[in-house]
């Protein structure tokens, strides 16, 4: 399909592009900063907001606002407040002192310092306002349309995420922003799988793979092999995961920061494969490399599974002992991840012949995930419990006779991260 593109200015107006730009919200512009940021630096923050959104909207209906712009500027100059919070004011109010010959450009780069602010603050209703009011300053550059989308999908509401995000790459297009346009799409792709609207994330993840190599943008195209890994795992795909796997390792290579979360996600398609073994070495190696007590949490109950599956008791024992001992030290901060990360030990636990264990577990994961409506991870773990009540192995580790292409992609992996610094 030709792909249209033009050397002609885009629209001025926002709405004149193909996708609408935002849901109007129910109560009134801005309600959000003043329940968010209280006393007199809310209305410091309300004031910018409606300012730059009139600015935003055309002269007309700018005017009224913008009169007294300069005045504030002079009085925000003399004010003693947060630095943080002074300086994107400051800008904000000079640029539309004069609104004629204001530049889009600061006055997008100041609604984003004000979104990181409020984001900082606590605030995070008034980060998305701005990150919002930061994007429709600056029309013409698709990469603040995908900040907005990025934030708000962040933040659960996806369908303005989705209205964004296509923005972004329609305005991508436009302007030949090639790199700005994958990152949109791999978004959309992203956006899709987390809400289980697989054939649509394929779509979209296909076509951001196409334009990075097409583009030749090696690290975008490292970052979709990666996110079309967690796809091809979440379809049940696996023998296609296990390709994106290997082109993600040799894209990102060695010492890369992104590196970690390959690994595991890596470990987390084997042991899914029942190739135990494989998976075992990675997830050791990559202990070193969590420095949260959700990451520790998540990576010591996929190392005890995959213990149980291979046989490795001294493996098991100790990954399911450090595992349990976070769970139950810090059980506010792994509330998310504690259905996951139970079942997983449950599923060693039984693989290993611990069946007290493994019942100790299954319960505990069945009860998280009635409480979080996980109701796919509930079944897996009824299902588990069933078979730790008659003595029955929950998992068959597969035969690894040859390992071939995935035994040297385990091999590498954990020499990558026994060698890189954590």
């Amino acid at each position: 399909m030709t792909r249209r593109s033009s050397p002609a200015p885009l629209p001025s107006a926002p709405l004149e592009f193909a996708y609408p730009v935002s849901i109007p919200a129910p109560e009134a512009q801005g309600a959000v900063i003043v329940r968010e940021v209280p006393g007199p630096e809310g209305l410091l923050v309300l004031r910018a907001a409606r300012l730059v959104l009139a600015w935003s909207a055309g002269p007309e209906a700018a005017a009224p606002l913008l009169s007294g712009a300069a005045q504030w500027e002079a009085e925000l100059l003399m004010g003693d407040m947060d630095r943080a919070l002074w300086a994107p004011l400051v800008t904000l109010a000079g640029e539309l002192a004069a609104p004629a010959v204001a530049e889009p450009a600061e006055i997008a780069r100041a609604c984003l310092a004000l979104s990181e602010w409020a984001l900082e603050a606590g605030a995070e209703g008034t980060a998305l306002l701005f990150a919002e009011a930061a994007a429709l300053a600056w029309p013409e550059h698709p990469r603040y349309a995908w900040v907005a989308g990025k934030l708000l999908r962040q933040r659960g509401r996806p369908r303005e995420a989705e209205l964004w995000l296509k923005r972004a790459a329609r305005v991508a297009v436009w302007c030949r922003d090639w790199e700005t346009q994958d990152l949109a799409l791999n978004s959309l792709g992203n956006l899709y799988s987390y809400q289980g609207r697989f054939p649509e994330a394929q779509q979209y993840l296909d076509q951001a793979l196409n334009l990075a190599r097409r583009r030749h943008l090696r690290e975008r195209e490292a970052a979709v092999s990666h996110d079309l890994l967690a796809l091809c795992i979440w379809r049940g795909d696996l023998g296609r995961a296990q390709v994106f796997a290997a082109r993600a390792f040799e894209l990102y290579g060695a010492g890369h920061p992104l590196l970690p979360r390959l690994a595991h996600d890596v470990a987390q398609l084997w042991n899914q494969q029942g190739k135990f073994a494989l998976a075992l070495p990675v997830l050791l190696a990559l202990e070193a490399h969590m420095p949260t007590p959700v990451e520790r949490l998540r990576v010591l109950a996929c190392a005890a599974r995959a213990a149980g599956g291979c046989g490795d008791r001294a493996a098991f024992a100790r990954t399911w002992a450090d595992a349990w001992r976070i769970a139950d030290a810090q059980p506010d901060e792994v509330e998310s991840v504690i259905s996951g990360t139970m079942l997983d030990l449950g599923l060693g636990a039984a693989s290993a012949g611990a069946w007290d264990l493994a019942r100790q577990a299954l319960t505990r994961c069945l009860a998280a995930a009635i409480r979080g409506a996980e109701h796919g991870c509930a079944a897996q773990a009824e299902a588990a419990l069933e078979m730790v009540e008659r003595h029955e192995r929950a998992e068959t580790q597969a035969p690894l006779a040859h390992p071939g292409a995935a035994g040297q992609l385990s091999d590498r992996i954990t020499r990558s991260l026994a060698t890189a610094a954590p």
